[in-house]
């Protein structure tokens, strides 16, 4: 015979519960790379660290490497958020640069995760078609917002926009994994500078530029271009 519960957990609260379980082990799992790497943290350290079983990790990630999809997934949300205020704003340009520092901010928590997960990315042939899936469609919102400069006149007409939003993704990517390979370094200021080189090269009227540019003794110097 069927035992039935009298007390059933409502769906909005179940539902809750699952989004918390999965943030809390996401966060965990976020942590320990930027302290270990991907490689050297182990489901066991991520469980732990969450304070799950780990069988409920199994029960949100069918493995380590899918924590990196999420981790993806996450990104795309902050490209769609973000380009979403493209469609009245009166310039772009703070769009593009708020864009960019905010993808950087995740991978950029540590150098040895951002290496690590490079390595991952590259390693594993499911991460990488979604992570091309995803690119292109962040390529397309990036589009829209490089169109929206354009009508404003704030952008130069003669490239496509989902051509400038290529070039753009390859000035976040590679601004991005400079930073996880060479000395430590201020990954936020170095965005500052591609994107003001990046704005510059497609801006209809760049304003000058000023930024602190080191030499290679280390030594700041203030140039305006």
């Amino acid at each position: 015979m069927t035992t039935l519960d009298l007390n059933p957990e409502p769906a909005g609260r179940r539902e809750r519960r699952r989004t918390e379980v999965h943030a809390r082990i996401f966060e965990a799992a976020m942590r320990l790379f930027a302290k270990h790497g991907f490689f050297n943290t182990t489901v066991e350290q991520i469980t732990e660290q969450a304070d799950v079983a780990k069988g409920t990790f199994f029960n949100y990630f069918p493995g380590k490497e899918s924590i990196l999809l999420a981790m993806a997934e996450r990104q795309r949300a902050i490209v769609t958020s973000v380009t979403a205020k493209a469609a009245d704003a009166p310039a772009v340009e703070p769009i593009l640069r708020e864009l960019g520092h905010r993808i950087a901010a995740m991978p950029a928590q540590s150098q040895i995760m951002l290496r690590s997960l490079l390595g991952v990315l590259f390693s594993y042939a499911e991460l990488t078609v979604r992570m091309s899936e995803l690119l292109q469609s962040g390529q397309e919102l990036i589009g829209q917002v490089m169109k929206r400069g354009q009508d404003l006149g704030e952008i130069r007409a003669d490239m496509a926009p989902r051509e400038l939003a290529r070039l753009f993704q390859q000035t976040i990517f590679g601004n991005n994994a400079l930073w996880g390979i060479l000395p430590p370094a201020d990954v936020h200021e170095w965005m500052d500078r591609a994107i003001d080189v990046f704005w510059r090269g497609i801006a209809t009227h760049p304003a000058p530029v000023r930024s602190q540019l080191s030499d290679s003794s280390g030594a700041n110097e203030e140039r305006e271009t």
